[in-house]
């Protein structure tokens, strides 16, 4: 046990952690070849898996409880300080076991992965898109909803003047025919 040295995850530190395993793992290729037998090819890091039991103790026990509860919901990572000093961690699982022996508290074991996070990064575009029909250097980019979706709009349109004007006279003189035939009938 490691009584007098400090461990902790995030904010919540250990009353003991009594054991520590840490695993570093690769994944490597084999690809068959005839008279040599197998050559690897490839070699890819995965993470960083590590392992923790300890036991918690004290008036702050169940607080400590209900934090680390909440770290193994998150997306959040956190820095662990113990034997090693891990950065970026997940909890992946976390088990607890309350029994006679430890009154006060409970004893955990926790399984951890180191990640990577992807950053996003913000690119300037330089000259005109080719997507867009705008001036050169600057960007088109609709920054509201479409307030017109699924609405009638009202578009003005360049009309002849001389194709109106017959449109016109041609409804005129339908209208008076079916007013002529209608004073007929009656």
């Amino acid at each position: 046990m490691t009584f007098g040295r400090l461990s902790k995850i995030g904010n919540v530190e250990f009353s003991a952690t009594t054991n520590e395993d840490v695993t570093y793992e690769n994944e490597v290729t084999d690809r068959p070849v005839e008279d040599l037998g197998y050559i690897s090819d490839h070699v890819k890091q995965k993470p960083v898996k590590f392992s923790i039991s300890g036991v918690v103790v004290g008036e702050d026990a169940f607080t400590k409880l209900k934090t680390l509860r909440k770290y193994c919901q998150g997306k959040q990572t956190y820095k662990y300080i113990g034997r090693n000093v891990m950065y970026n961690v997940v909890i992946e699982s976390f088990n607890t076991t309350h029994n006679v022996d430890v009154s006060n508290g409970f004893e955990f074991t926790m399984s951890c992965k180191i990640i990577k996070q992807a950053n996003s990064k913000i690119v300037k575009i330089q000259g005109k898109d080719p997507a867009s029909k705008t001036k050169k250097g600057s960007v088109k980019v609709q920054t509201e909803k479409n307030k017109s979706l699924g609405k009638k709009v009202k578009q003005k349109r360049k009309v002849d003047k001389q194709k109106h004007s017959k449109y016109k006279n041609k409804e005129k003189t339908a209208l008076e025919q079916r007013r002529k035939r209608t004073r007929k009938s009656m």
